[in-house]
């Protein structure tokens, strides 16, 4: 079910169905009105699908962060930098966020248009009959999708705002348009009860064209995301596991595979938002996240050497362990393949050459042009090396928001700090692990909570990078301020691959090896994003988040 332009899609179906039987006792093609709309699930259906249409994703975060595909939220985390100064992570980073400049202040907005759709379409659908139980099957199915999109795009609030207000009917002038913000605990119990609903309305399944629409266990999985980040941790734990145990999921054989586009809808993913190669909603990620010496690249988004030290040797051991072999003068060898499937760096292998990302003379000293890479890296995740119009805007990749090894870390998160390192908590880290071409040792046994609790957090980090957690999973985890009040660093590769030592050229001297790029902040405020001033200003009852004038 890719997501192209919904007019398009709309006149097709109309169309389609002016073939039927008894074509000429239908309404005008061009002339549908809202009892038509609402008395045809194939025409409602096309109402859900604008819905769907308005997710947000990893892609199209905030026009403030470019366009689609070309940065990832994880700029804004010690994993990466983002490639241009005019970007909207730059505000967050320094610290310099306010209810104005905010960088998601249109997700606010974004997120109550789209509750409106789902509020309107359950007024709408309420008065529908039919004695055809194909029609009626195909409504309550409908329902189920709808109870999840309003789930999704609460909960989408929640992590950004903490509490926002319930608001469960399509407003008109005539109501009270001033509601006051819930608790988180009260959204959180209003947004599970919603995925209830759409669990037990929605199929296990659909068919290829229906593709990317919820599922009952996409309803359970985000189920256990959101009693995950309000810590209910075995209500948690057990939605979770259903999925496990249930959903049919099962790891995608290849890490690096399983986010390209012709990969999409595995059998790991639980759900994903969906593009279509069009002119409106087409992905640039290969372009835009490139450097400028491959394929005229943009240098959108940079991995730090933060994030490449965070990944263990092929031995299950830290580099900072001296029993761990790791080389400083070889600092890419013997590590776990899921860097090297994440990050481009100085030796990759990249479309059929060496990847070459080193000093090239005395004018690049500490310019780190716009259209290079800022840290010495490059993003590779997301991106296919085989793409056959990488220069261009080239790309309908899905964004994955929910895929199975993201549930298995949930599970073993929630079960551990329910009730401690046991055998099912072991087992899902280690399947994450030994997918067939990661294959890295099982975490050793005898952990206490604490240890088990650093190593599966060790594991989100690596295994779901540029996914969009780990901005959202360090707050949650109370951790933020010693995660992002630190020195994003990179590294100078030196002529003929050198990681240390320095060259001088005019009596300027060049160090190579790892250096400091930026010193980042994070004050208490940013636990939640501001409301926007807009917003406050129109609603005296919406109470601001702590930290923000």
């Amino acid at each position: 079910m890719k997501y192209i332009n919904i007019k398009s899609l709309i006149v097709a179906v109309l169309v389609l169905a002016g073939c039927e039987e008894n074509f000429l006792e239908k309404p005008p093609l061009d002339l549908y009105s809202d009892a038509n709309v609402w008395s045809d699930p194939v025409l409602a259906e096309q109402y859900v699908n604008e819905i769907y249409g308005g997710l947000k994703s990893g892609w199209t975060w905030s026009p403030g962060f470019g366009l689609i595909g070309r940065y990832h939220l994880a700029g804004t985390t010690d994993d990466a930098e983002v490639g241009y100064q005019w970007a909207s992570s730059h505000e967050l980073n320094r610290g310099d966020v306010t209810t104005a400049n905010a960088p998601f202040n249109e997700h606010w907005a974004d997120g109550y248009r789209s509750i409106r759709q789902t509020n309107e379409f359950f007024e709408k659908i309420v008065d529908f009959e039919s004695d055809d139980p194909d029609q009626e099957a195909h409504v309550d199915r409908l329902k189920g999708e709808v109870h999840f999109l309003r789930a999704l795009t609460y909960f989408k609030l929640m992590r950004l705002y903490g509490g926002v207000p319930i608001i469960t009917e399509a407003q008109g002038l005539e109501d009270d348009l001033k509601v006051s913000r819930s608790s988180y605990e009260a959204c959180t119990d209003y947004v599970i009860a919603e995925l209830q609903e759409a669990y037990d309305l929605l199929p296990t399944s659909y068919d290829d064209a229906n593709k990317g629409r919820a599922t009952r266990y996409a309803a359970k999985a985000l189920e256990a995301r959101v009693l995950l980040y309000d810590e209910r941790w075995s209500s948690a734990a057990t939605a979770a596991k259903d999925v496990i145990d249930n959903g049919g999921y099962s790891l995608f054989p290849s890490y690096e595979g399983l986010f390209w586009e012709e990969n999409e809808n595995n059998q790991e993913v639980i759900f994903d938002i969906q593009y279509a190669v069009a002119a409106d909603r087409g992905v640039y990620i290969n372009r835009l996240n490139n450097v400028d010496s491959y394929d005229n690249g943009w240098g959108g988004t940079t991995p730090s050497q933060n994030l490449v030290d965070a990944y263990e040797m092929t031995n299950g051991l830290p580099i900072t362990d001296v029993a761990s072999g790791y080389d400083p003068d070889n600092p890419y060898d013997n590590r776990d393949p899921r860097l090297d499937m994440t990050v481009n760096h100085n030796g990759s292998m990249w479309r059929g050459r060496e990847f070459e990302i080193r000093y090239n003379g005395i004018d690049a000293i500490g310019s780190h042009p716009t259209d290079a890479t800022k840290t010495g890296y490059a993003l590779r995740k997301w991106m296919d090396e085989d793409h056959a119009d990488i220069k261009n805007t080239d790309a309908g990749i899905n964004w994955i928001e929910i895929r199975l090894a993201d549930v298995l870390l949930m599970y073993a998160e929630a079960q551990n700090e329910a009730s401690g390192p046991d055998a099912s908590v072991y087992d899902a880290v280690n399947q994450v692990r030994g997918r067939a071409d990661v294959n890295m040792p099982n975490i050793p046994a005898g952990l206490s909570q604490s240890e088990m609790r650093d190593r599966i957090r060790q594991e989100r980090r690596v295994e779901l990078t540029y996914e969009d957690h780990r901005y959202f999973d360090v707050r949650r985890w109370g951790i933020a301020d010693q995660v992002l009040n630190q020195t994003i660093q990179g590294i100078w590769i030196g002529p003929n691959g050198e990681t240390s030592g320095s060259i001088t050229e005019n009596d300027v001297t060049q160090e190579f090896g790892i250096f400091d790029y930026e010193e980042r902040v994070y004050l208490p405020q940013h636990r939640w994003q501001p409301i926007p001033l807009s917003e406050i200003e129109k609603n005296e009852n919406l109470e601001q988040n702590p930290g923000y004038n």
